[in-house]
């Protein structure tokens, strides 16, 4: 009759051990984080914000689609801004912004300034001022970081025709 008792809560720990670790395998197994996909970033527009005689500003609006369940920060946003001038591409600025905050789930739109100085600018204005118009194109990109992971070297490129605002032509 000893050994008959022994055995009992011996096997009685082996159940309750067995039913502890289907408890913990399924309480677990919806544990794991979503993939995050990579957002994109397109560029939406530039804007004609002044004309001087010094300079030029204007304003590179960028939309970030972001499909993940969570935000995210757009850093080291990082383009260049080109004229196209007969179909040859010609520098005329840089611009660079950090620390905007995407939402989850949707498109943020972000807006940056760039100055374009005067000596870039000569050939750029006297376009503007003759045609009404001038072609930019703006090549970039931003690392979207979520925390847990960064997307580094989001590129974004595209071609915008800038008109000039009513009544400055």
């Amino acid at each position: 009759m000893e050994q008959v008792r022994s055995i009992r809560p011996a096997a009685a720990l082996i159940a309750a051990g067995i039913i502890l670790l289907v408890i913990a395998a399924a309480l677990c197994s919806g544990c794991t984080a979503p993939e995050i996909a990579r957002p994109t970033i397109t560029v939406d527009g530039i804007a004609v914000e002044n004309v001087s005689l010094s300079a030029l500003d204007l304003s590179v609006r960028l939309t970030v689609s972001n499909p993940n369940p969570v935000g995210a920060t757009l850093d080291d946003v990082s383009f260049d801004l080109y004229f196209l001038d007969g179909g040859e591409q010609k520098f005329l600025a840089h611009g660079e912004r950090d620390g905007f905050e995407i939402r989850p789930g949707g498109d943020t739109t972000v807006a940056i300034p760039v100055r374009v100085d005067n000596l870039r600018l000569v050939q750029t204005v006297l376009a503007l001022f003759r045609d009404g118009a001038v072609t930019f194109r703006v090549s970039g990109s931003a690392t979207v970081d979520f925390g847990v992971v960064a997307f580094e070297d989001t590129p974004f490129t595209r071609e915008v025709e800038v008109t000039l605002p009513e009544g400055r032509q």
